[in-house]
């Protein structure tokens, strides 16, 4: 229904008290005591584990691979139809949408199950030509991710799975070359989604040496810093997922001069939407640059700009992954049942691998007052959470920077402002009708 019935509830009064909720937890870190935010921040024990390789995560691994290449073959000789071929169900449902939801709440998923671990060890042994120059940080990963989120928001049939089976396989060969050149190093360094998701893990609840819950990010608080490509890389993480819901939206169509109840189709704004992704990363680090360094500036420190910009970026995290739970829980929600009937019969032979003869997918919860209402407050309960962990985070870390109190607060105004704004504007995107 493109967020028809959303339109009837009571968004507006939801959204005060939304960034009413996230202004008193700013107003609340200026008067809580700084011995508080220390045991929240932990004791240097959560600091993640180092990249290594075991025989059970290469076995894992190879066993991904094998999968994957499967995926691939459903791809191309399995139904052309999207939504039931299990290549773009896989890799835009299961791994995309829920896998960074899982790995947040259970740690590094990822270094168990990425496909080219196994295969880069097995072939290489660990042998490489040439070692990255640190200097590179991670910067090729972050090409590599803009390109990939390019090809999925501009691309004419992205989900196509003939064209997904011959872009993931050239994706994964392409890394897997450069592991051969780079060594594994490449995965962590110049491959985007691996690097995605080992900044995911950072947010991590589980602690597994010694086990225990934890604040969500309390790992990265015990980092240094991490350097500038790597703070790039969690704003363009939340650009690109904050436009990806801004360009489906009847705003962002009036300012192209398209009718958004007459939409022309994908190809008629590929290229714009293509400058609206670089608007929107260079306009959100500019943005937030500015306010961390007013904020440095207001405590006569601005020649530690480059070392807290840093630090903060890596706060914006849980609210690109709050944005990510939020934009993407109804499209989970329908698709995942198409995934499950395409599991049950993945190449139309009328076979019932689950044991169902017949499977029917439902979106009736779209159509009822009630179960819309539940599940608009679910994620808009999902980006006030965000908000408020964040909040807290940056204030945690410039806590650490400073090692005072009041210096801590009075940095954090211009940021904590940034924030209170961001949960207006995701609030009011996630209440704006669509167009796609």
């Amino acid at each position: 229904s493109e967020r028809a019935l959303v339109l009837i509830l009571p968004t507006n009064i939801y959204i005060t008290f939304g960034v009413a909720t996230v202004a008193l937890t700013i107003f609340l870190t200026i008067f809580m005591p700084p011995s508080l935010f220390k045991i929240l921040a932990g004791d240097g024990s959560t600091t993640p584990l180092a990249h290594r390789k075991t025989q059970r995560q290469t076995t894992t691994s190879v066993l991904s691979f094998v999968a994957f290449f499967s995926l691939i073959c459903t791809g191309i000789f399995g139904p052309r139809d999207p939504l039931q071929n299990l290549l773009p169900l896989t890799l835009f449902t299961v791994w995309w949408i829920c896998l960074p939801i899982f790995q947040v709440v259970f740690g590094d998923l990822w270094r168990w199950i990425n496909p080219w671990d196994g295969p880069v060890h097995m072939a290489f042994k660990g042998e490489s030509l040439a070692n990255l120059p640190q200097k590179f940080g991670v910067w090729p990963a972050l090409i590599g991710y803009c390109l990939a989120a390019g090809y999925t928001l501009t691309d004419l049939a992205p989900d196509d799975p003939d064209r997904l089976a011959k872009v993931a396989a050239g994706y994964w060969l392409f890394t897997f070359i450069m592991c051969g050149v780079f060594g594994k190093n490449w995965l962590h360094k110049g491959e985007g989604f691996t690097v995605f998701f080992d900044l995911i893990a950072q947010l991590s609840l589980i602690r597994y040496r010694p086990f225990g819950v934890r604040f969500p990010g309390q790992a990265m608080i015990a980092l240094p810093p991490q350097g500038v490509s790597v703070a790039f890389f969690a704003v363009v993480m939340l650009a690109l997922g904050s436009f990806d819901g801004l360009n489906e939206t009847f705003w962002w169509m009036s300012q192209l001069g398209i009718n958004p109840l007459e939409f022309p189709g994908r190809s008629a704004i590929a290229w714009q939407n293509r400058f609206g992704m670089g608007g929107a990363i260079v306009f959100l680090t500019a943005g937030f640059a500015v306010c961390v360094w007013i904020g440095l500036a207001l405590i006569d420190h601005t020649a530690s700009f480059k070392n807290l910009f840093c630090r903060l970026a890596l706060s914006l995290l849980p609210i690109a992954l709050g944005y990510h739970f939020a934009h993407f829980l109804t499209t989970a929600l329908v698709n995942l049942q198409y995934f499950l009937a395409a599991l049950n019969d993945p190449f139309e032979t009328g076979a019932a691998l689950l044991g169902w003869d017949s499977f029917y997918v439902t979106t009736s919860f779209f159509n009822q007052h009630h179960t819309v209402k539940a599940i608009w407050l679910t994620q808009a309960g999902a980006i006030v959470l965000a908000h408020i962990i964040a909040v807290v985070l940056s204030h945690m870390i410039a806590l650490k920077a400073f090692g005072h109190h009041r210096l801590a607060v009075i940095s954090q105004l211009p940021v904590a402002a940034f924030m209170l704004l961001y949960t207006v504007f995701g609030l009011w995107l996630l209440a704006s009708p669509v167009a796609l």
